[in-house]
């Protein structure tokens, strides 16, 4: 954060909470989804550090309540606590159009 509480962040992210979490999927098992953006996301894991930084990993976003699937690639960024940040590639990304169709259905929710 910045003075004032400006986000410098390059992207807009949105952070969820149970029981709205999607679920990352990948070789390594599912995961729960803590935040995403077109550029990237966090997701949390139980025990042991699944995987370092800069490891490439590709898989699925299901979004819940059937709102479907996001097809994602890229390499950690960060390895923290028991949450995973992973920095997507150009042609891995979340699409900006799905990024805002998730915000307003948290919104109609009163969960954003």
């Amino acid at each position: 954060m910045t003075e004032g509480g400006q986000n410098q962040r390059e992207h807009y992210r949105i952070f969820y909470r149970a029981p709205d979490q999607p679920v990352f999927q990948c070789d390594q098992g599912k995961f729960p989804v803590l935040d995403i953006s077109e550029g990237g996301f966090r997701f949390s894991f139980k025990k042991g550090a699944l995987f370092l930084e800069k490891d490439y990993l590709e898989g699925t976003i299901h979004l819940p309540n059937k709102r479907g699937t996001v097809f994602v690639k890229g390499h950690v960024l960060r390895v923290f606590d028991q949450e995973i940040a992973v920095h997507l590639d150009a042609d891995g990304r979340i699409p900006l159009a799905r990024i805002m169709e998730e915000q307003r259905i948290l919104i109609q929710k009163g969960r954003l």
